[in-house]
């Protein structure tokens, strides 16, 4: 077996060195908690700001803050605009003298309008029922679009929203009717409920509008304008001269278990929105329109039923109604931009567990070939550096963007063409500057059994004595179409994990996305074989690095990951513990219980009737019999994507078998884990799990697995 090891150069932009006043003190969930987290990078029309939104998790309040704050292009302190606690996503209008930003300070999400110019009060611009978001500015300053959750039956009246939700209330009954699925999705219930897309005028400065009597509906009917996706990419766009929207929309009725999605062009004023995509059976999505508004780019993918099908970049000429593929990276294509000339645009790849930046020409090959003599590729890279997946162009060319790493805090920075990049702000520097993460994370290749080359994350722990070994943690990730990136989390933080003494490998196995759609679509029908092989022997051989105590080892995960878990506990003891995080335990039960019925239907090739063999082969719960490793299960009562049965069934199993288990079940979570004290909650149980089992008891954390700390300040 080769085995490769090669440590990541660092692309730091300040390093985050101790000062000497400050004693180096360990990375903790706590201090986690305390992280600011920048994202939503938009640029202003004049091209001097940058606006973006922080996150820090409130163990006081038990949310998300997040407020929206302004950066000069040009360098300096950055600006807070809002300080709320409860706004964000900002978007400029078109001469950059105001900005629209979203914020549920009165408690639903509703619109509101800063005056950049004046600096007075912010107007809360809309008041409806079923809340706004997601709100743009049309490019000639006439419009705003925005989109709202109401009840079709109303027509985009208010009132009628509001008396249908006043006579739901007075029933005091709790009861769901429904004709059709989705029947309820990722962690609530629809009831009758559709997004649909909104507009009004753009109020003038200075005025006072009742945007609440004149928002317009523009996508009467029951069914949802756009489609909800996980990733919230806007998937509706102006035309350049705000008389249209191009909107991304599925048929009502197979929205359960079919994924074709098309884009619409539908007219502010009013009329029947017209099909530009319908040839197309896969989805269509995320548009956005050139400047010079000949052109409308947008993701795409052909096959209709695969949610995780390879996402190519397509042109759409809207005056011929011709459209054709201009980036395909063998994988998916990531967040993309304009030029400001038209002539092409930026887009985002991952490769190999790092963002990389991309130039797309928009000329066809014919052109191409008259202009340099031979067909010049229709790509190009940006920079060799990463620059991660959520940027902005400015108006030199370069780019604003989120950087981060694995054990690096989010920063915004600024990279252009062939040079370093360059930090911009320093939120997290101060709190950092006294915490050591250790060093940079590492990648480690090996083979599959077939041949293929596999490619994991190492991360050892902070202050590993030259010649010591520490015990290893198996984090498997979730998806299966996702893959562990050089980035920073929350949930799951590879940094607390080895800042409590482990070295913290991360396989990317068979499905993992960056390696190419082939290892991509590898995964399908293979979930317990082809990505369990290639996990287990990238332990092999993560278990022969210098510093690892092999034999030592726990594995952990959530979603797919939690399934791997599952399936782990039924094919090999090698591991002294196992945490399955809202893992699919038994693929029968969870076909019938889950949302997304193109999921399953595409990886186990059709539903559970009309493949038994699939679902009863490659369902952890055909496997109870071999169960020994002791196991924590974990389950949030609100998820609907992998619903509660599943985290019952194995908690139940393990019980049943005598197994060692311990059960920590959230009633108020879904898939994720995400109010702070929960989150403290979950990383003190986890780690005092693996605490447990991978430790002698006098080594174990002090604080027992249901204490909550005091508040962070």
């Amino acid at each position: 077996m080769r085995i490769e090891i090669r440590t990541l150069a660092l692309f730091s932009l300040c390093a985050l060195a101790a000062s000497p006043a400050r004693a180096i003190r360990p990375f903790t969930p706590e201090e986690l908690l305390q992280t600011h987290r920048l994202g939503d990078v938009q640029l202003s029309p004049d091209g001097n700001w940058v606006s973006f939104t922080v996150h820090q998790k409130s163990l006081g309040e038990n949310r998300d803050l997040k407020d929206i704050w302004l950066q000069a292009v040009a360098g300096g302190a950055a600006r807070q605009l809002t300080r709320d606690g409860k706004s964000e996503r900002a978007r400029w209008n078109a001469s950059g003298n105001a900005i629209l930003v979203t914020s549920s300070r009165g408690g639903t999400p509703q619109l509101w309008l800063y005056d950049i110019a004046t600096g007075g009060d912010p107007r809360q611009i809309t008041d409806l029922s079923g809340g706004a978001d997601g709100a743009i500015f049309s490019p000639d300053g006439r419009w705003i679009a925005f989109v709202s959750d109401v009840y079709p039956q109303c027509n985009g009246d208010d009132a009628c929203d509001r008396r249908i939700e006043a006579e739901r209330a007075a029933s005091k009954v709790a009861a769901h009717i429904s004709d059709h699925l989705f029947v309820r999705r990722w962690t609530e219930w629809r009831d009758g409920k559709r997004t649909h897309v909104f507009v009004l005028p753009a109020p003038a400065a200075g005025t006072t509008p009742s945007p609440a009597a004149i928002a317009r509906d523009i996508t009467p009917g029951d069914s949802d304008w756009p489609p909800f996706y996980l990733d919230g990419a806007d998937d509706y766009a102006f035309e350049s001269n705000g008389d249209a929207l191009i909107v991304a929309h599925k048929a009502p009725q197979t929205e359960a278990w079919s994924t074709n999605a098309d884009l619409f062009r539908v007219p502010v004023g009013g009329g029947a929105p017209k099909n530009l995509t319908e040839g197309n059976l896969g989805a269509d999505r995320v548009p956005r329109v050139s400047p010079d508004g000949k052109w409308v780019a947008y993701l795409s993918q052909e096959r209709d039923g695969y949610e995780s099908d390879q996402w190519k970049l397509k042109l759409l000429e809207l005056h011929t109604g011709k459209s054709r593929v201009i980036a395909d990276f063998d994988d998916d294509v990531g967040p993309f931009a304009w030029r400001r000339d038209s002539k092409g645009l930026v887009a985002s790849k991952l490769v190999n567990g790092r963002y990389y930046l991309e130039n797309v020409s928009i000329e066809d090959d014919a052109a191409r070939a008259g202009k340099h003599g031979r067909p010049t590729p229709p790509t190009s890279s940006f920079s060799p550096e990463p620059a991660g997946d959520d940027f902005t162009l400015l108006r030199d060319g370069s780019v604003a963007f989120i950087d981060s790493g694995m054990n690096r805090p989010p920063e915004l920075a600024r990279i252009a063409r062939g040079e370093k990049a360059r930090q911009l702000t320093s939120f997290n520097t101060e709190q950092y500057a006294g915490l050591d993460l250790g060093p940079a994370p590492e990648d480690l290749t090996t083979k599959a059994k077939d041949g293929t080359a596999l490619h994991a994350w190492v991360l050892r722990p902070p202050a590993l004595a030259t010649g010591a070994k520490a015990p290893l943690i198996v984090l498997v990730h979730g998806g299966p179409q996702g893959a562990w990136e050089d980035g920073w989390g929350m949930r799951w933080n590879p940094a607390a994990f080895a800042a409590r003494g482990y070295v913290v490998l991360m396989p990317n196995p068979r499905g993992s996305t960056g390696y190419g759609h082939k290892f991509e679509e590898e995964i399908r029908d293979q979930w317990g074989g082809l990505p369990y092989d290639d996990i287990q022997r990238l332990v092999d051989a993560a278990e022969q690095l210098p510093y690892v105590e092999a034999g030592r080892a726990c594995a952990a995960g959530a979603s797919y990951g939690g399934y791997m878990v599952d399936w782990i506990a039924g094919h090999t003891d090698r591991y002294r513990c196992l945490v399955s995080h809202d893992g699919v335990f038994d693929l029968r039960s969870h076909y019938g219980a889950t949302e997304e019925l193109w999921f399953p239907e595409f990886e186990f090739l059709g539903a559970y009737w009309e493949n038994p063999t699939s679902y009863q082969r490659w369902s952890p719960s055909s496997y109870v019999q071999n169960f020994k490793t002791p196991t924590l299960v974990v389950q949030g009562e609100l998820d609907f994507r992998v619903p509660t049965e599943q985290g019952m069934g194995m908690f139940t199993a393990l019980q049943r078998r005598g197994v060692e288990s311990r059960l920590l079940w959230f009633p108020d979570e879904g898939h994720w884990v995400l109010k702070p004290r929960n989150s403290l909650l979950w990383y003190r149980t986890v780690l005092d799990w693996i605490d447990a089992h991978l430790r002698d008891s006098t080594a174990r954390h002090a604080a027992a697995p249901h204490e909550i700390a005091a508040p962070v300040k």
